[in-house]
């Protein structure tokens, strides 16, 4: 038995945690409080008695930190990590994006950064009540750390594949994020608004400029990904959602700093040009209010 702390007991910090509940000595590190954890899922409903903690000074060190916050949060869960992480233990970022290491990093306080993608489309409805909407899957990067997380959930439906070339996938995600997340977000419709021709365009120069970025990080993307990523999103339902346009209409701070922030200093970094991204980024940091420069 494993000591987890859930550090974000959102969509997915609620649905992969209560997988562990059972098996483990799981704590959710939360803002409002909850007695039991119910996820409705595809095959099934969980509904579980569990433990929270509403400020670090209940919490202590732990053998894994399931790290559920989105990343403009990270810094924002420092105090969590404090109390929770040290040498020893695994920080395992379930979050979007390409820079979990980066961001994570300088509050693990000598803990193991894992990073991952994160596949389990899911929502919150309220506190300790989500509904998964697909079957849960996590790839962490191949190593001791992610073998372990493998065993964590060992016993659970939860699909863990390793990955080897984790920057690959990292980009890959973020390239399948920004088919749909910036343009649904800024125009306040669902998926069905790619399938106007003007915004597909804007959608696939947003991958396309991702893609190059990612490239030059090291990631190997194939070519047409702008085109396969945009099309998928178009072939969904059209009512469908995005994470994105949820946190807009919900009123929460977009992820608009791991998603075109992310190109931007990729960009910068390699050389590779991002004018589309640098449009886009500052119109979804402004939906996030803060005033002039916000």
């Amino acid at each position: 038995m494993s000591k987890v702390a859930v550090v974000g007991a959102g969509a997915i910090g609620g649905t992969f945690g209560v997988r562990l509940c059972r098996t483990h000595d799981v704590t959710f590190c939360v803002r409002t409080p909850f007695e039991r954890l119910r996820v409705e899922t595809p095959s099934g409903a969980y509904d579980e008695p569990v433990r929270c903690a509403t400020v670090p000074a209940q919490v202590g060190r732990v053998d894994w930190v399931l790290l559920a916050v989105k990343g403009h949060q990270t810094a924002g869960a420092a105090p969590w990590l404090k109390a929770l992480a040290g040498p020893g233990t695994v920080i395992a970022v379930m979050q979007n994006g390409v820079e979990h290491v980066e961001r994570t990093a300088p509050f693990a306080h000598g803990a193991e950064v894992l990073p991952m993608v994160v596949n389990c489309p899911a929502d919150r409805l309220g506190p300790g009540r989500m509904v998964q909407n697909l079957h849960a899957g996590l790839q962490p990067q191949d190593g001791e750390a992610g073998r372990g997380l493998a065993g964590l959930f060992e016993g659970t439906d939860v699909k863990v594949t390793l990955q080897k070339d984790i920057v690959t996938a990292l980009w890959t995600k973020l390239c399948a994020n920004l088919a749909g997340g910036p343009v649904t977000a800024l125009t306040g419709q669902p998926r069905g608004v790619v399938r106007r021709p003007d915004v597909a365009a804007l959608a696939r120069t947003l991958v396309r400029e991702c893609a190059e970025a990612g490239r030059a990080a090291g990631a190997k993307i194939p070519d047409d990904i702008h085109e396969t990523a945009v099309a998928t999103i178009a072939g969904h339902p059209p009512h469908l959602s995005t994470s994105m346009l949820q946190d807009r209409l919900a009123g929460r701070p977009l992820e608009a700093d791991p998603f075109t922030g992310a190109v931007i200093r990729a960009g910068e970094k390699y050389g590779v040009p991002t004018p589309a991204t640098r449009v886009i980024h500052p119109l979804l940091m402004a939906l996030n209010g803060g005033g002039e420069g916000g």
